[in-house]
């Protein structure tokens, strides 16, 4: 249904091919090079270049000693570049005693949530969580693990936790709506995401997430219309009849 989507967008990447380390390009690294190849590697990621990126996060951590939070850097550009397997590797080896093993284990929970396993991503999230359960990262991840085994009223306690001490949080907000959805409680899944698709920083994601829950709603034409700010005539009528289907599915 798209839940997952808030948090575990990825793209595609040949892990085989484009990940792997490059060592007449990068090995051998001085110490003064690391600040440097650190910066190009952030450089590059944000311009896309995930393939170069990875091997310039890949020479930097072959330097001793490794700093644990650019191995969680580099974990995050595996996932970007959808090389899981490498993600949940490089992750494994953060130092469960450094200030970043959170960041390491909330980067478990979206691996194994882009793999489809909400069970074994459910175990990290509760690591996560007993380590910090203040941080929001926690109970959004929490609760897309739980919705996608289907305990959407314990997702839906997740968010609303969240949403006590950050109540403009996007993907708690994006998340509990759908999941209200989920459970056909739709008059407050809209009420939430109509909210933000009025906002000036509305993204095309949250007004078709709108136009889901509209469409699950059996509101047809609220779904077109929301469909059409984004989508060409033919994707929105393919939308229109996905939504007829997913309702009668769970009706």
């Amino acid at each position: 249904m798209g839940i997952a989507v808030a948090l575990a967008g990825c793209g595609t990447f040949d892990s085989h091919n484009n990940g792997s380390l490059d060592k007449n390009a990068t090995a051998g690294l001085t110490q003064a090079q690391v600040g440097p190849a650190l910066r190009l590697a952030r450089a590059t990621r944000a311009n896309g270049d995930l393939a170069s990126a990875i091997n310039l996060y890949r020479s930097v951590t072959a330097i001793k000693p490794v700093d644990p939070a650019v191995m969680v850097e580099l974990g995050d550009t595996l996932v970007d570049a959808d090389s899981m397997d490498d993600a949940i590797d490089i992750y494994g080896k953060v130092d469960q005693k450094s200030p970043v093993w959170l960041d390491a284990l909330l980067g478990l929970e979206q691996v194994h949530l882009a793999l489809g396993e909400p069970a074994k991503a459910l175990e990290y999230a509760d690591k996560a969580n007993a380590l910090n359960a203040g941080d929001h990262r926690v109970g959004v991840g929490r609760g897309v693990a739980l919705d996608m085994l289907g305990r959407h009223a314990e997702a839906q306690a997740s968010y609303r936790e969240v949403l006590k001490t950050a109540p403009r949080d996007v993907a708690a907000r994006n998340n509990l709506a759908l999941s209200l959805a989920m459970t056909k409680q739709f008059d407050e899944a809209i009420q939430i995401m109509t909210s933000m698709a009025r906002s000036s920083t509305a993204t095309p994601r949250i007004r078709q997430n709108l136009a889901l829950i509209y469409g699950l709603a059996g509101d047809a034409q609220h779904a077109a219309a929301l469909s059409r700010v984004d989508l060409d005539a033919p994707t929105t009528e393919a939308n229109l009849r996905f939504f007829e289907f997913a309702r009668d599915t769970k009706n």
